[in-house]
């Protein structure tokens, strides 16, 4: 069994990143496992998520136009990730393999420039001036709703609370849509593991042209995600 770090201090490298826990993602298939038990979850946070707020129709239209939205997201999210690594110095054992995060992320360059127009903005967004980032790409889980899933960034504010950020990348026409309980769950999970004190949650949108930020309370987030998962488990988890 595991046992649970909720009471254990904060796992940071000397650098002030966040150690990550023993947990892989199979890429393919969007799942994860616990490498010290090799236990998988059955399901992310995305999946509940999208079990419980997306109805038929829109889950057939996302699928229809994943070959637009995927490419750009995975692409804006490995230049955040970039960013991220290179501006706060993270040590090179958190680097994904084949970046060298010395160099600084060029929105126009070979790598990211075919979605320029989205990561120019996000990455001269005012926003980075003001915060610390101490983790990206961070994968968590929770034992006893037994999901696990990925944060995009965990900030530290100047305050010295920190908040989860969420990157959503739109079209010139897209709309926003609710993300607290994405955020929530993150929140929690953060909590559980390193014992932080959680204040907000951002979502990040990206368009082209255009970035801008939305902030909820930690509170409001917790909530949405616990009203989510309560639904979930009544109507999707045969378990």
């Amino acid at each position: 069994m595991l046992v649970s770090s909720q009471h254990a201090p904060p796992a940071v490298a000397s650098s002030g990143w966040l150690e990550p826990l023993s947990i892989s993602r199979d890429d393919s298939t969007w799942t994860y496992r616990l490498l010290d038990q090799s236990h998988w979850f059955p399901v992310s946070i995305t999946g509940v998520i999208t079990r419980v707020c997306k109805p038929e129709e829109a889950l057939a239209w996302i699928e229809a136009s994943r070959d637009v939205w995927e490419p750009r997201g995975n692409t804006a999210h490995a230049a955040l990730q970039h960013h991220a690594l290179h501006t706060w110095q993270a040590p090179p054992a958190l680097w994904p393999p084949g970046l060298d995060a010395a160099q600084p992320a060029d929105p126009w360059g070979p790598v990211y420039g075919a979605y320029g127009d989205w990561i120019a903005p996000l990455l001269a967004e005012p926003l980075w001036q003001h915060v610390q980032v101490v983790a990206a790409e961070l994968m968590l889980y929770d034992l006893e709703r037994n999901v696990a899933g990925t944060l995009d960034l965990l900030l530290r504010f100047p305050d010295g609370s920190h908040g989860i950020a969420d990157l959503k990348t739109l079209s010139s026409r897209g709309r926003r849509y609710d993300t607290r309980a994405q955020l929530g769950a993150g929140i929690v999970m953060a909590e559980q593991h390193y014992v932080l004190e959680i204040s907000r949650g951002l979502t990040i949108w990206a368009s082209p042209g255009r970035c801008q930020i939305q902030t909820h309370t930690a509170s409001a987030c917790r909530q949405s995600w616990e009203r989510v998962f309560e639904v979930y488990l009544r109507d999707w988890r045969p378990f």
